[in-house]
């Protein structure tokens, strides 16, 4: 995989591509997908699984996401999803718990995060993904 970077995709974009494999980020995830260039946190890997509709879709997801690369939360995930939250607050809003994290995993491993969820663009220091 040298030379290419990955891609962390939300919750929203796993969806999209789960319903709907050639709208045009049903699309884009395929040929993420197929490059290798997706990388899977925990959240998103709750929040798909949670989402199957029977124990055989939730076996499916769970043995096909399985071979993407994992990013772990540290120490430092925890704490910048803190400050993130703090300063969107002191701005008068506030982040999902879940989008908190995967916003601070995104940064804290300088990889883009591909979403379809306008509400990570509050988030200064995200890099977002914008296809081409």
């Amino acid at each position: 995989m040298a030379g290419t970077e990955l891609i962390i995709a939300d919750t929203s974009a796993w969806i999209e591509f789960i319903r709907d494999p050639k709208s045009p980020t049903g699309q884009l995830m395929v040929s993420l997908i197929s490059s290798g260039e997706i990388a899977m946190i925990g959240p998103v890997l709750t929040e798909v699984l949670q989402g199957g509709r029977n124990l055989r879709d939730l076996e499916f997801l769970s043995s096909n996401l399985a071979g993407l690369e994992f990013l772990d939360t540290d120490q430092q995930v925890w704490d910048l999803a803190g400050r993130i939250n703090f300063n969107l607050r002191r701005q008068g809003s506030q982040m999902a718990f879940a989008d908190l994290i995967i916003a601070a995993t995104s940064i804290r491993h300088d990889i883009p995060l591909f979403t379809n969820d306008s509400g990570f663009s509050r988030v200064p220091e995200l890099r977002l993904h914008k296809p081409q």
